[in-house]
C-alpha cells in the first residue's frame, strides 16, 4: 500500500499522507511527494492539497525506520527536491493549502508551514522542530517574516515548543482555524472558492 494517495479532481490535485495512524514521514513517503510535486510543476493544476489520512494527525517527524546514514540522506534529498517544487509551483501562482487534523509535529509541521496556506482544524496541535532536527531549511525562512519579533521564532525553534490550532493562528502559521463539527463542509467551501 503507497505511504501517499495522489488524487485529483475538479482542478484539485490532492496528496493524502498515509502511514496511519499518525502519518510519519517515510523516505518512500517523501521520494513519492517528490515525484508528484515535480510532475505537478510540468502540468500544474489549479490548486494543491496536502492532508493525512485519519483524525489522529496531519504528519508527524521523521519514522524512526528511516534513521539511519543512508535514509537520512534520502530523506534530505527527497525535502529538499520539494522545497524547489513547492517554490516553483509558487512563481507559477499555483496555491498550495495544507489541511490539517489533529497533530502535525516536527517535519511534518514544517510540511504544512512550505505550503501558501494552512487549514486547522480547531483542535489541531502544531510543532515545529529544533533547528538541529529540520529537515526543510527554507521552512524557517519562510516563516519568519509572519512571526512578531525575532524573539518568538528563536523560543519557537530552540524549544519545540507546542501551539494549539488558535495561537498558531495569532502567529501567522495558520490562515484559517474551522469548527470540528463542519471542518470537512467549510474546508470543500474555502477550497472550492480559491479554484473559483
Amino acid at each position: 500500500m503507497p505511504d501517499l494517495h495522489v488524487r485529483q479532481r475538479n482542478g484539485i490535485l490532492w496528496l493524502i499522507l498515509d502511514t496511519h495512524p499518525r502519518n510519519h514521514l517515510t523516505t518512500a513517503m517523501l521520494e513519492q511527494l517528490s515525484t508528484s510535486l515535480h510532475k505537478a510543476c510540468q502540468k500544474p493544476p489549479r490548486l494543491i492539497v496536502l492532508t493525512g489520512t485519519g483524525e489522529e494527525a496531519f504528519a508527524t517527524g521523521i519514522d524512526q525506520d528511516s534513521t539511519s546514514e543512508q535514509q537520512h540522506q534520502h530523506i534530505v534529498e527527497a525535502a529538499h527536491q520539494i522545497e524547489e517544487s513547492l517554490a516553483t509551483l509558487r512563481a507559477q501562482n499555483i496555491p498550495t493549502v495544507a489541511v490539517i487534523k489533529g497533530l502535525a509535529q516536527g517535519a511534518g509541521c514544517e510540511l504544512a508551514v512550505l505550503c501558501e496556506t494552512i487549514f486547522a482544524r480547531e483542535d489541531a496541535v502544531l510543532r515545529l522542530p529544533s533547528a538541529s532536527d529540520s529537515i526543510f531549511p527554507g521552512t524557517l525562512l519562510r516563516i519568519l517574516p509572519a512571526l512578531p519579533g525575532k524573539g518568538t521564532m528563536e523560543r519557537l525553534v530552540e524549544s519545540a515548543e507546542t501551539l494549539n490550532a488558535r495561537q498558531a493562528l495569532q502567529l501567522g502559521l495558520v490562515h484559517q482555524v474551522l469548527p470540528t463539527r463542519r471542518f470537512l463542509q467549510d474546508t470543500e467551501e474555502l477550497l472550492t472558492m480559491l479554484v473559483a
